[in-house]
């Protein structure tokens, strides 16, 4: 039946409780936010804000990140503090316009270390932009690692 619960032999607590099986869901190693999104709304790119929400729970920022996209386009961006609020700020422009970001798409990203955070470019249909920068493999804009080609 398309939608009902399934149930999983041998995995977990899956036990019938008034004759439906239990519901099999999916867990987080460690509770808390590691992705947040970001929507252009307007042409202009100067920077970026980090949801509070995120800095709560990761604490401290550090004022040198790198971004990396699902091509494999390696920036390195500086970020900033002001006050309660955190920004993604130098770098990000560049970034903005060698993907060609436009009003009603939208960024997702995700903390993969202190450091790093991988970034997926979607577009107003909401399909995924597979598209190298005209930077990619550049060292002084896009920094490609190894592992990233």
């Amino acid at each position: 039946m398309l939608g009902s619960p399934v149930e999983v032999p041998d995995e977990g607590p899956a036990k019938k409780r008034r004759g439906r099986p239990a519901k099999v869901d999916h867990f987080h190693e460690e509770p808390g936010t590691d992705h947040f999104l970001k929507i252009i709304f307007k042409p202009t790119f100067d920077r970026v804000m980090i949801p509070k929400a995120f800095v709560k729970w990761f604490g401290e920022i550090p004022s040198n990140i790198i971004v990396t996209t699902n091509t494999g386009c390696s920036w390195r961006m500086t970020t900033r503090r002001e006050g309660d609020d955190a920004f993604i700020d130098q770098g990000w422009t560049t970034f903005a316009v060698a993907h060609q970001f436009k009003v009603g798409q939208f960024v997702t990203f995700r903390k993969v270390s202190s450091l790093e955070y991988s970034v997926v470019i979607f577009d107003h249909t909401c399909a995924e932009v597979v598209r190298r920068c005209p930077y990619h493999g550049d060292d002084t804009m896009c920094v490609v690692s190894e592992h990233n080609v």
